[in-house]
C-alpha cells in the first residue's frame, strides 16, 4: 500500500503504479534498523525508474504514517498498515504485481514466540481479506 497525505494527487484513486512515485519524497522505515528491507524498496522502486532514498526514517510504522500524515512524503507500507487510521493519511493500493516484499521469521527453536506468531497470524489474517 501507499500511504499519501489526503490532500495527495493520488489520494482518491483505487490503485497507483510504481512509475507514479517518480518525483515523490518518501518517509521510509530506517536503513540501519532493516537494510534488507531498505535495499528490497530500493531495487523494487529502481526497476521503474523510481529512487528510493527516504527523506525520512523511522523504526516504527505507527511513526511513519504520522509523518505522511504531517505532510512530510509518501511511504510503502504493509497492506496491514491501512487499519492505523490517521487523520490527513489514505491509502492507495499499488496496482504493480511485483510489489511484493517477502516476510522472513526467524526464530530459536527452543525459545516461545508468542508474541512473533500471534503477529504472524494476524498479517496473514488481514493479507486474506
Amino acid at each position: 500500500m501507499l500511504a499519501v497525505p489526503a490532500d495527495h494527487a493520488v489520494a482518491g484513486q483505487r490503485t497507483v503504479s510504481l512509475r507514479r512515485l517518480t518525483r515523490e519524497t518518501f518517509v521510509g522505515f530506517s536503513r540501519t534498523s532493516s537494510p534488507s528491507l531498505h535495499a528490497e524498496l530500493r531495487s523494487l522502486l529502481g526497476g521503474h525508474d523510481v529512487g528510493y532514498d527516504p527523506a525520512i526514517e523511522a523504526t516504527e510504522y505507527t511513526t511513519i504514517v504520522g509523518l505522511v500524515a504531517a505532510g512530510e512524503g509518501v511511504a510503502l507500507v504493509p497492506a496491514g498498515v491501512r487499519r492505523l487510521q490517521l487523520p490527513n493519511v489514505a491509502y492507495v493500493k499499488v496496482a504493480d504485481a511485483v510489489a511484493r516484499v517477502a516476510l522472513v521469521r526467524l526464530s530459536r527453536i527452543d525459545e516461545p514466540q508468542t508474541i512473533v506468531a500471534n503477529a504472524i497470524t494476524e498479517l496473514t489474517r488481514t493479507a486474506a481479506q
